[in-house]
């Protein structure tokens, strides 16, 4: 069983990988945006691609609409919605906003040229800005939101200042976490997100750069027209790997949180992690790439590969592990009394460590957001061992895909607005 002591070394290996990462989060203090002293002129576009989300996207225009006329005058903003060629009443009710809103700037992407996947959207997206009446394009920022997206003006004010005080950096991202979290499979998501997603992101921009994680990303419209989102189902990782390798600077920041609705059913969300999943063995193919770049630090090197490979060996990893959880305990049970497997107890030991780890890095995230307690945290990291398990299938299934060529781009579904279930009714739309 020479196979299985390797893929066992390998998992391994990955635990400690793991545990590593986390305890580097651990150390880093991670920075908050401070106002620039001197403000400086900005465009700011707030770009949403829109297909079927009639069930959010009003509510989340009106959320929007209300922060930003919160800014400081030296920010211009506007509000971009891209309808993808939706089936709904999404444009209906954009239009109907936009009547009294000036600043919302809908666009119908012609239907011979929708469904393309959202890398598509945005560069639609992108070629309408520059026709616009801009200013530098360094200091025209798009901020990427999803349609069910919450964003408040204190921190798309920091986004401006950060841009500001690091003119240097072509793009930025946010945390992200999820507003509604009255469900189990939401509320591990909300774990995900701000414990594991962050935690490693602070990894990231301490010892390379922060990598663009779809929903609260911003970027400069010269970055953006030089660096078009490819066809990708990771669209944002390719496009920060296609911007690494043109020489952009990308970070990360945790003090810029943009709310989102977590997946509900449990389908959905195995569809879009699968999408994930698929998306980043795409990737792949820019490793070589990568590797001869000499303006990427190994840390980027290693860390991109480490997680682009991650995928493949997460087909591996699950099953070896329980065969070898199994075979411990069969010797346990059947070994002399009171022996005990060395193996079984560093995998406990290890298995306990992430658990603490990642529920430190929850426990310090959420501070700044809704405080919880260190031991409510550690909970949620327990519960979010069995929520992996429930994403076993995930790899195996991507996996089949990309060797099938199945490389359609399935939407995520987004959960209807807290403040109401369905919002058509809302507007008068015909």
């Amino acid at each position: 069983m020479t196979w299985l002591r390797i893929v066992i070394t390998l998992s391994f290996i990955a635990y400690l990988i793991y545990l590593s990462d986390f305890a580097l989060a651990a150390s880093i203090r991670p920075k908050t945006i401070k106002p620039v002293p001197k403000a400086e002129n900005f465009t700011l576009y707030i770009v949403i691609p829109v297909l079927n989300e009639e069930q959010v996207i009003g509510q989340t225009l009106l959320s929007l609409l209300a922060e930003i006329r919160k800014l400081p005058t030296n920010i211009a903003p506007w509000i971009v919605t891209v309808n993808d060629d939706s089936d709904d009443q999404s444009q209906a009710i954009i239009t109907a906003l936009q009547a009294d809103h000036p600043n919302i700037l809908p666009f119908d992407r012609p239907p011979e040229e929708a469904h393309q996947g959202k890398g598509d959207v945005l560069n639609y997206a992108v070629n309408v800005i520059q026709h616009l009446p801009n200013g530098n394009p360094d200091h025209t920022i798009l901020g990427i939101l999803d349609a069910d997206s919450k964003i408040s003006a204190a921190d798309l004010t920091k986004v401006i200042d950060y841009f500001t005080a690091h003119p240097d950096i072509a793009m930025l991202q946010g945390s992200v976490k999820i507003y509604n979290d009255d469900h189990w499979l939401t509320r591990m998501q909300n774990f995900e997100f701000v414990g594991v997603n962050s935690a490693l992101q602070q990894v990231r921009e301490t010892y390379g750069e922060g990598i663009a994680s779809g929903n609260g990303q911003f970027v400069t419209l010269s970055m953006a027209l030089a660096n078009p989102w490819g066809k990708g189902l990771l669209e944002d990782l390719e496009f920060t790997l296609r911007a690494w390798l043109k020489g952009y600077k990308t970070a990360f920041s945790d003090d810029i949180v943009v709310a989102q609705s977590g997946v509900d059913k449990m389908r959905p969300l195995i569809r879009q992690r699968v999408r994930w999943c698929q998306g980043s063995m795409q990737c792949w193919r820019y490793l070589p790439a990568l590797w001869r770049s000499k303006q990427i630090n190994r840390f980027q090197k290693f860390d991109t590969t480490l997680w682009l490979v991650l995928p493949v060996l997460s087909t591996l990893i699950p099953i070896t592990n329980i065969i070898a959880l199994i075979i411990q305990v069969y010797n346990y049970l059947h070994g002399p009394a009171g022996w005990i497997s060395p193996a079984l107890v560093v995998i406990l030991l290890l298995s306990f460590a992430i658990c603490m780890a990642i529920g430190l890095e929850y426990h310090e995230n959420m501070a700044k957001i809704t405080p919880v307690s260190y031991h409510h945290a550690l909970w949620l990291s327990v519960l979010y061992q069995a929520y992996l398990v429930l994403l076993i299938p995930v790899p195996y299934i991507a996996l089949g895909r990309q060797i099938l060529h199945m490389t359609k781009w399935d939407k995520t579904e987004h959960a209807s607005a807290p403040e109401t279930a369905s919002q058509s009714h809302i507007w008068p739309v015909k």
